[in-house]
Parts: structure tokens; C-alpha cells; sequence
């Protein structure tokens, strides 16, 4: 049983890995929340973007607002975060420690845990969530396909949701299909009309899609 209405509020957390940098995050979760779906958010590109990015926080909310429990979080030498950016090599480190603590919050289902990253932050998720079995689901938003021409060390196998925007220059729909076509497990595809890589002025809409998988995926009413 969850509450549409939904509290923020700020956090910090360790990395995994040595040494354990000191990262910030902001959770919104349901007033009341029992056995609710866990959703970790990675932003995009560090150089240029953080976990306020607008994608990411109209997602938090409404996963929020429809009972789930969500941390988005700037990775190392972002804002607050400690450390240093490291473009990919160590990032997952911090994915790891989001997760961790994630599970730690009071009303989470540890069953239904599923990590959603947008561009860098989707590249990361898809380095780091086929070696963690805690992770049951990924959307994976405008992944960044030059990143992986040589693929991953590990294929995620358990359920994903690849989305692109229909004018994505980093990860057009022609180059994503082939690259989904040769994933195992369950997939899918989802093209958000109109938008380009961050998804800017398209927020809503894909807000909307993310929002119906992981619904869905997660068994909740209202779908």
C-alpha cells in the first residue's frame, strides 16, 4: 500500500570501492510506502549535466508519486559529490554505493529494484548492472552507441527498455536497432516523437513511457 503523495529530501552516501568517496543524492519517496519498487536515476554526462538534470527530476517525481521509491545522485566530482570524474572507469563504483544504500531505505521491495540511466549515466548502468543480480530491470535513455562499439564486458540479461529520441544524434534509432537486435533476454524499444538526445522539451512523453514499463514491469496497479 503506497501514499500518491510524496516527500524529497537530500542524502549523502558512500561509493563502493577504495576509497569510498562521499556522494550526494536526493530521494523522493511516498509519505507511506510498503514493499515499494526501488528506482536508481544516473544523469548524463558529468562535464556538462548532474542529477537536477530536467529528465531526471520530473521522472523522480512522478515514479514518487505513483508509490515508488527513487534516488537520483550526482557521481564523483559532481556538485557536491567527492572524488574525481573519471568518464566511465570508476563511475560504476558509484552506481554500486547508490544501490546499497537505496536498499537500506525503510518500505523498499529489495525484489523490485531497477536502475534507469540517460546517456553517460545509461552507458554506466550497462557497464555495471549485468555483474549485480540486485538489479532487475534497466531503461537505458539515449545511449551513447560510440561508447560501445567494441560492446560490454557483460550483457545484461534480465528485462530492459532502450529509449531514443526520434531526431537522437548519438543514438539514432538505425544504429540502436541492431545494437538491441543483439542483446539477450527481454527488450524493447521505445521512441519518444520529436525529441533529440536530452530529451529537451520532450520530458513529459518520456516521462510517460519510463514510467508505464517500469509499472508494468513492477506488477503495480493502474497500468
Amino acid at each position: 500500500m503506497t501514499s500518491s503523495v510524496q516527500a524529497e529530501r537530500p542524502i549523502t552516501f558512500h561509493s563502493k570501492g577504495q576509497p569510498a568517496f562521499l556522494l550526494e543524492g536526493v530521494v523522493h519517496a511516498p509519505l507511506k510506502a510498503e514493499h515499494a519498487p526501488i528506482v536508481i536515476i544516473c544523469h548524463p554526462q558529468p562535464a556538462s549535466s548532474d542529477m537536477n538534470d530536467i529528465l531526471n527530476v520530473a521522472l523522480a517525481k512522478q515514479l514518487a508519486e505513483e508509490g515508488m521509491i527513487v534516488l537520483r545522485f550526482n557521481f564523483r566530482g559532481v556538485g557536491r559529490s567527492q572524488g574525481q570524474q573519471t568518464d566511465g572507469r570508476l563511475e560504476p563504483l558509484d552506481l554500486a554505493g547508490a544501490i546499497d544504500a537505496a536498499l537500506t531505505f525503510p518500505g523498499v521491495n529489495p525484489a523490485k529494484l531497477c536502475v534507469v540511466g540517460h546517456g553517460f549515466g545509461a552507458y554506466t548502468t550497462m557497464l555495471y548492472a549485468p555483474f549485480d543480480m540486485r538489479v532487475r530491470t534497466i531503461v537505458a535513455i539515449s545511449l551513447p552507441l560510440f561508447r560501445v562499439s567494441s560492446g560490454f564486458p557483460r550483457q545484461f540479461e534480465r528485462p530492459k527498455l532502450f529509449v531514443t529520441g526520434e531526431f537522437d544524434e548519438i543514438c539514432p534509432l538505425y544504429k540502436l536497432e541492431p545494437f538491441v537486435e543483439q542483446q539477450t533476454g527481454p527488450k524493447g524499444i521505445k521512441v519518444i516523437v520529436g525529441a533529440r538526445h536530452l530529451m529537451r522539451g520532450y520530458e513529459q512523453p518520456a516521462v510517460q513511457a519510463i514510467s508505464k514499463y517500469i509499472k508494468t514491469w513492477a506488477g503495480m496497479p493502474g497500468v
